[in-house]
């Protein structure tokens, strides 16, 4: 059973693009002036969109660590469900173009996928991430297939060859 569970890297490399999106993350919070001040408008404090990145950027490395430690398909079933949450919470807000001072939610939009650069150092970071939680999305339900079509495979091949003894 343990020499079983070293075998599965799958877990481990899986769990390297939410390190990743925690790095980014952090890199967000340090850089970016109008995610910490609301565009300026804060002279004090942090603005409630700094603490859902911050969010983000801990169920990060929490999804990482479990895949490290305990390296199941049960892991790697909850990271993909929580890359697809954290993508999905990424792409919504642009909802809340209204809270940052932007007339609608495309002028968000072009501001957070640095279409148009509105100041901070927030372009492109923004991009990077969102294409890290798709691509760890994505990526987490193909290889869950693959694995469960390899693991179906072998028990099939063991169920056919002879016993020894």
């Amino acid at each position: 059973m343990e020499s079983a569970r070293r075998k599965n890297l799958f877990p481990v490399i899986y769990g390297l693009p939410f390190l990743a999106a925690a790095g980014l993350s952090i890199l967000m919070l340090i850089t970016d002036k109008n995610l910490q001040t609301d565009f300026g408008t804060m002279s004090s404090g942090y603005y409630a969109h700094w603490y859902a990145v911050l969010a983000m950027g801990v169920a990060d490395i929490v999804a990482a660590a479990l895949l490290f430690v305990f390296r199941s398909r049960t892991t790697v079933k909850l990271g993909v469900v929580g890359s697809g949450l954290l993508t999905v919470a990424l792409l919504g807000a642009i909802a809340t173009y209204q809270q940052v001072g932007f007339p609608s939610a495309m002028d968000f939009a072009n501001y957070l996928f640095g279409v148009t650069y509105f100041g901070g150092d927030i372009r492109y970071l923004y991009d990077v991430l969102l294409a890290t939680d798709i691509a760890t999305f994505v990526g987490g339900a193909v290889g869950l297939v693959l694995t469960r079509e390899t693991k179906a495979l072998a028990s099939s091949q063991e169920a056919g060859t002879p016993s020894s003894g």
